[in-house]
């Protein structure tokens, strides 16, 4: 098999648990992540925005600002080229459809809330080091914590600007399989990988 069939096939068994479950499962993953010691380490979390039948991380938005974590989300910028920038947003309120519908950050220079006007600011590689956690999505994952994405090839060029940022990937079990992947040498493996069931962690 290649990249493309692990693709399908863990993509159709993610599609095809049931949406009660999806929310139960992701529940799970979520609340072992906000226990642990990487998450509550981190200053500043850069965080996907769930879509379709993703693991949802819009509670964990929530959450990780209830806890008063920096927080950012990424928005697509050129989609040809694979490119996109984060962006800090304070509540769910900063999210709007975007590229192929997924939530994407509000990004005029200001925005407005109920109390008062605030800057929404990019990231910069400068202030996002060795305190900051990335949490990224894929479809298929090994037990060596390889990662297929969506093939756009966005978190692969943006993960470079973050060093000594930790990478959490969030998936469903049923994501996970016991195949090793065969992956090229621009492909980054998260650090980790949460599931419902376990946490499957790689030794860089």
């Amino acid at each position: 098999m290649d990249k493309q069939d692990y693709r399908k096939a863990a993509l159709a068994r993610r599609d095809a648990i049931p949406e009660i479950d999806r929310e139960r499962y992701s529940k799970m993953i979520i609340d072992k992540l906000l226990e642990s010691k990487e998450l509550n380490d981190a200053d500043n979390v850069l965080v996907y925005c769930s879509y379709l039948s993703e693991v949802d991380t819009h509670t964990l938005i929530e959450r990780l600002l209830y806890k008063g974590k920096r927080v950012y989300c990424p928005k697509v910028m050129d989609p040809k080229n694979g490119i996109m920038e984060f962006y800090e947003v304070r509540g769910m309120k900063d999210l709007t459809e975007g590229y192929h519908g997924i939530p994407e950050p509000v990004t005029t220079d200001r925005y407005v809330t109920g109390e008062a006007m605030h800057d929404l600011d990019s990231n910069h590689t400068d202030m996002l080091h060795t305190d900051t956690l990335m949490i990224l999505p894929g479809v298929a994952f090994d037990r060596d914590c390889n990662r297929i994405g969506y093939r756009g090839g966005f978190y692969d060029r943006y993960i470079p600007r973050i060093p000594g940022a930790y990478l959490i990937a969030l998936a469903f079990e049923e994501q996970i399989s016991e195949d090793i992947f065969p992956m090229e040498s621009h492909d980054i493996k998260p650090h980790a990988i949460y599931t419902q069931a376990r946490i499957i962690e790689h030794e860089c």
